[in-house]
């Protein structure tokens, strides 16, 4: 049997159990824990303000019964999320499973939709906050070598909620276990996370880093690159009606091979993946103008069936266009 909750009386439940959260560190009033919901878990989540602008969430607890979430709406998250899962297994809105020894990204839009919190194994997972502009500043002139997805999100990307799901190493995994297992309280402890978390984020970067390098061993002339912006360009400006992409690499001088390859690399998706994720952001920012109804929105975005907009949509953001549309007008924006 599940227990299956709406978002808002889940965050309800949490909204009491952090308003009753206790101190862990008598010399840190900024470490507190949160024990999970009774109705649900059996455990806490531990939340951590670092001084170097990161913010840690220790999770520990193990669910009663599968918990499945109905009805999310998508939010604004504020800050970008590491996620790295010790133990247990999760399904994500779009049917994905994140399984233990897993991370990834989380970005600045948390879609909506249904989730599963798997109650098999108990949830070990440690969580690295930080806001965007800090890890640019991290990054500092390195940042246009990291790969396309992770830029993209640093920049507030909003059609990639969540990056690609990464193996956790066992150097990660080892830096990982020190940050849940910290001996100790006061500054000690402030210096001592706040050289994992870097620690962490360092390793995180070198193994993706490593795995762009492999990607981009096929190195592009600064001319192919050009043409691939152009192509870009003229598939934006016909969003409604795109080209094939026989037609678009003749329109920039390329064949069409070197086109889908190079515009991955550049891009980080597929040429029509890429157009996808432009309608349905444009889309959204429709609907949330308040000035088109649904039908006029699909048809303003190149879809011909309305049914085949509202599939995409709701494959996208997690909840129907019409919902979406009702739910801006309740919060009159």
């Amino acid at each position: 049997m599940s227990i299956i909750l709406s978002s808002a009386s889940w965050r309800e439940l949490w909204d009491e159990s952090w308003q009753n959260a206790r101190n862990v560190d008598p010399l840190d009033s900024s470490d507190v824990i949160g024990e999970y919901p009774t109705q649900i878990a059996k455990g806490y989540k531990r939340n951590i303000s670092l001084r170097n602008g990161i913010d840690l969430t220790l999770h520990r607890y193990t669910f009663h019964e599968d918990v499945i979430t109905l009805d999310g709406q998508a939010c604004e998250a504020g800050c970008l999320e590491w996620v790295f899962n010790l133990s247990s297994t999760f399904k994500f809105w779009d049917g994905s499973y994140v399984t233990d020894g897993q991370h990834y990204v989380a970005g600045m839009l948390m879609p909506g939709g249904e989730s599963l919190d798997i109650a098999r194994d108990p949830r070990i997972e440690v969580d690295i906050h930080l806001k965007p502009e800090l890890f640019r500043t991290l990054a500092g002139e390195h940042f246009h070598l990291l790969p396309l997805e992770l830029q993209r999100m640093v920049e507030g990307d909003e059609s990639l909620p969540f990056s690609s799901l990464q193996t956790t190493t066992p150097a990660m995994h080892l830096v990982l276990e020190q940050i849940l297992n910290c001996p100790y309280q006061g500054l000690t402890k402030q210096l001592y996370l706040e050289s994992k978390s870097v620690e962490i984020l360092a390793l995180y970067l070198d193994s993706v880093m490593t795995q762009q390098k492999s990607k981009l061993a096929v190195k592009l002339q600064l001319d192919d690159i050009d043409r691939i912006h152009q192509a870009k360009d003229i598939l934006l400006q016909h969003a409604e009606h795109p080209p094939s992409l026989l037609e678009l690499a003749r329109k920039v001088g390329m064949n069409d091979c070197t086109l889908k390859r190079g515009f991955r690399q550049v891009f980080g998706t597929t040429v029509f993946g890429y157009l996808h994720d432009y309608r349905m952001n444009r889309a959204r920012k429709l609907l949330e103008a308040q000035t088109m109804s649904v039908q006029e929105v699909a048809r303003a975005v190149g879809y011909a069936s309305v049914s085949s907009f509202y599939a995409a949509f709701r494959k996208k953001f997690g909840m129907n266009p019409g919902t979406h549309l009702a739910a801006n007008r309740r919060k009159g924006i």
